[in-house]
């Protein structure tokens, strides 16, 4: 399989798969953005999702909470997958203080902070600006409290 972006043009296939690389620059971009350590919260292998494509989602998280204030905390997905032949990456926070999720007053079914990823995957972009979304459909019902899953 293959995947072809202006002049960039990847393999998807065995070694020549370029997920791994991506998701490892990715997650050390984001962890300067956030000004904190992110932890994949499985094995690299198990984010490389097998379908017609190369998407991947990773399950990402902060350090555990710690201390008697606040006890803020956070995990999310990171995650791409091409839309309309070009790559949308992407990562769906839920934070979180002493482990009860936050979120907008508004949003019933809980909120998820979203930030997307602009530039190439091969060469390197910019996190955008962190925007509050509800969680309409309630997918994100599974992310109450930290660490659960």
């Amino acid at each position: 399989m293959s995947f072809t972006r202006g002049s960039e043009a990847y393999q998807v296939v065995g070694r020549d798969d370029p997920r791994p690389g991506w998701i490892s620059r990715l997650v050390t971009e984001l962890s300067t953005l956030l000004q904190e350590q992110i932890t994949l919260a499985e094995p690299l292998d198990k984010c490389l999702l097998d379908d017609e494509g190369f998407s991947f989602s990773c399950p990402i998280r902060s350090a555990p909470p710690q201390g008697k204030g606040f006890q803020l905390c956070w995990e999310g997905v990171l995650g791409m997958e091409p839309i309309n032949g070009e790559p949308h990456t992407s990562v769906s926070l839920f934070l979180y203080s002493r482990n009860r999720r936050l979120g907008m007053m508004d949003h019933t079914h809980g909120s998820v902070l979203e930030i997307e990823y602009k530039g190439s995957l091969e060469h390197g972009g910019r996190w955008g600006t962190p925007t509050w979304f509800p969680d309409e459909f309630g997918e994100y019902l599974a992310y109450d409290s930290y660490s659960d899953r």
